[in-house]
């Protein structure tokens, strides 16, 4: 065993006072072997890729934040591994000028993270003390580890801690196997946990609520959901302008976005709508069921469901529609995973079998699903099993997809995707948007829509809101490009007009392109200087 990992244990013991109740876990330890690299790296561990010296040169303050000059806050961040979630995070931070550091085992993908990203690449385990120090964790702001070991990404998470690294953020999966690695997480003061397949089984759960949608979003704790949906070649809207329509079919909603092909758009009264458009509604939950009815589009819930796979997602798919009036069917190909899937659900009728096998798929009376899900842990299967799905007739079908190849063809057969690690960055990247301790008005809710085209950002209005709340939204600065969609008060939704003045207390609801809205302050444009 490495020297290190003892230094490790002392510093805990030093440093750290643990509950009596609390114990951690024996964790069975591997060291990788470190790529060696002639004249590349400061110690016994391989820097893959320096950053570029633009962005070498920016000195961040020990705190691990500095401001830019748009007055946003960058931050040194370390991720520790990089597979299809840390990945993207790694390039969608990078995206959005922050210092960041990544760590990962392998030396494939640290050479792939090298030539694509601009980022500063440490080959070895997020679990060695030196690793770490060289990564920089003391004068770290945020330390996020995405590893599938939950044990190796929270003893990675509290080394970080106890080297100085003020925000831990930390993949774990809800099991009643880690409940305890869960609270130790609460008592050492991790910051958030994060399940990129909870997050997913929870956006599939949101659309089969509203079937006629082809993704759901929800704010301030469901009082307002952001729902796409396609406009049919026979609907009644086509032809129309959002004016028509709103007095066609009156009631308190929101066009908020126009996805037509590839190109996002913020809708005004005039915009005329065709055939194939994707449309975004902004309602309530009964505003849009009575939209959707006087459409004639579906609003019935789901009887029979088909769920192909047993993984992670499958599971939390089982836990999140027990109770509901839904008869799930499960297939897993191994018994293992049949045998425990069937112990904790009892109501699940868990098929052990290859979910690729066309014949067995019919057994299970395939045919007269209301709804399919392909969850298995590949995108080639699960495209695969939904496209078979779309030949049958099926009109509900769900696919799982880790990456973007196959997502041109998923849509052209207008089959539904849910990607984990996108939800999963989209969570973190809420998360590190909000974290800034100069504005009292920080994002409680953000969405990427259109492909991550356009974001939509809830705020709370702060007592240093002043600017915001000081007139009427028509005589507002607002930058090109945002809208204020909807105002939430006392519970209330109010889409707003030109007369309608912000207050403090509200909430509210803002689409922007992805990127230009970090802060309540970047709504508007900057006052004129003084002479």
């Amino acid at each position: 065993m490495k020297p290190g990992i003892f230094r490790v244990f002392f510093l805990f013991l030093k440093g750290m006072s643990l509950p009596a109740s609390i114990s951690i876990p024996f964790l069975p330890l591997s060291f990788p072997r470190f790529l060696k690299q002639s004249g590349k790296g400061t110690g016994p561990h391989a820097i893959i890729k320096k950053r570029t010296a633009s962005r070498t040169a920016r000195q961040l303050v020990r705190s691990g934040k500095s401001s830019d000059q748009s007055g946003g806050t960058l931050m040194n961040i370390i991720i520790s591994g990089c597979g299809n979630v840390g990945y993207h995070l790694a390039r969608t931070l990078m995206k959005e000028g922050h210092n960041v550091t990544v760590i990962d085992a392998d030396p494939e993908v640290c050479q792939r993270v090298s030539r694509q990203l601009d980022v500063l690449c440490l080959q070895g385990s997020g679990m060695d003390l030196d690793v770490l120090q060289e990564a920089g964790a003391a004068q770290a702001y945020l330390f996020i580890a995405v590893t599938r070991d939950e044990k190796a990404n929270m003893l990675s998470a509290l080394m970080a801690r106890h080297l100085g690294c003020r925000i831990a953020l930390i993949r774990l999966q809800e099991s009643t196997a880690l409940k305890s690695l869960s609270l130790l997480s609460r008592d050492l003061k991790l910051s958030l946990s994060l399940n990129p397949d909870e997050l997913a089984a929870r956006e599939l759960v949101r659309i089969l609520e509203f079937p006629a949608s082809v993704s759901v979003d929800s704010f301030s704790a469901g009082r307002v959901e952001l729902m796409e949906f396609e406009v049919q070649p026979d609907s009644p809207l086509i032809g129309k302008s959002l004016i028509a329509i709103r007095k066609t079919y009156p009631g308190r909603y929101l066009f908020s976005l126009c996805l037509r092909d590839t190109q996002a758009s913020i809708p005004r009264g005039d915009f005329i709508v065709q055939a194939r458009d994707h449309l975004t509604l902004m309602a309530s939950r009964s505003e849009a069921l009575a939209f959707f009815s006087r459409l004639k589009l579906q609003t019935a819930g789901i009887r029979q469901l088909l769920i192909l796979g047993g993984g992670d997602l499958g599971l939390s798919l089982c836990q999140q529609l027990a109770g509901q009036p839904i008869q799930i069917t499960l297939v897993e190909k191994d018994p293992a995973r049949c045998a425990l899937i069937s112990a904790w659900f009892e109501k699940v009728d868990v098929c052990q079998g290859d979910a690729t096998n066309h014949p067995f798929l019919q057994t299970l009376n395939f045919d007269a699903m209301d709804a399919v899900m392909a969850v298995t842990g590949s995108d080639e299967i699960n495209a695969m099993l939904a496209l078979y799905g779309r030949s049958r007739g099926l009109g509900l079908v769900f696919c799982r997809q880790n990456t973007h190849s196959y997502l041109p063809i998923l849509q052209e057969a207008r089959i539904r995707t849910v990607m984990p690690k996108d939800l999963a960055t989209e969570q973190i990247l809420g998360y590190v948007r909000s974290v800034d301790s100069r504005d009292e008005n920080p994002i409680v809710t953000l969405h990427a829509l259109a492909g991550g085209q356009i974001e939509a950002l809830e705020f709370e209005i702060g007592p240093d809101a002043q600017r915001i709340i000081a007139a009427p939204l028509q005589n507002l600065p607002l930058k090109k490009n945002i809208l204020i969609a909807a105002i939430l008060r006392h519970a209330r939704m109010i889409i707003p007009g030109g007369q309608d003045q912000l207050r403090q207390g509200d909430f509210i609801i803002v689409l922007a392109p992805a990127g230009h809205v970090r802060r309540l302050a970047d709504l508007l444009e900057n006052p004129p200087r003084r002479a």
